[in-house]
């Protein structure tokens, strides 16, 4: 107790000491938890889907040495042969320009697989997901959407499902309109 009182009266003598030392421990504290704030977001917080340990993300290399997509060839071929994973779904983002209705819009959209949906084990809060017929080349033109886009774009009108919209000139039928949830996941 004696060395803390001494401690004490050592730091009112040298005003200035203390200045300093009280603003590196503020520095320090504030710089450590900033730190930890961002890597507690990317890291240590699981992934908003159930079971989400057992998620993982595959991509191509280049030449370069680049990630990338993967292309769908070699996707056929590791969804044909593999036995580990459960489901293996493909997922990249585009943006597509809508035009039925109201003001054309560009919008960010992720061109997803029909195991995309049951690898997160998420479901549509309207309507449903893509079908396996569906998730073919040369397919019928189908999409789910987000729940911030279709409060935002079409008003939370349930009767969007089974209606078309125009996406980059071509009609899209509206399959379902995923949970609130999902508006903030990314890919």
């Amino acid at each position: 107790m004696n060395d803390l009182k001494f401690s004490f009266r050592q730091l009112l003598k040298n005003p200035g000491f203390t200045a300093v030392a009280v603003l590196t421990l503020a520095l320090g504290i504030g710089a450590n938890t900033a730190i930890f704030s961002v890597v507690n977001a990317v890291l240590l917080r699981p992934l908003p889907y159930p079971e989400s340990d057992r998620l993982i993300r595959l991509s191509e290399r280049g030449l370069d040495w680049s990630d990338g997509p993967i292309a769908y060839p070699n996707f056929t071929d590791w969804k044909a042969q593999q036995t580990v994973f459960e489901h293996i779904g493909l997922c990249r983002g585009q943006a597509y320009n809508l035009t039925s209705t109201g003001e054309p819009l560009r919008v960010p959209v992720a061109e997803v697989g029909a195991d995309v949906f049951a690898a997160l084990r998420i479901q549509p809060a309207l309507g449903r997901v893509f079908t396996a017929e569906e998730d073919k080349p040369g397919g019928p033109r189908v999409v789910v959407l987000s729940h911030t886009f279709w409060q935002t774009r079409f008003g939370g009108d349930a009767s969007i499902v089974n209606q078309p919209i125009q996406l980059n000139g071509h009609a899209y039928t509206v399959l379902g309109v995923m949970p609130a949830a999902f508006n903030d996941l990314t890919f």
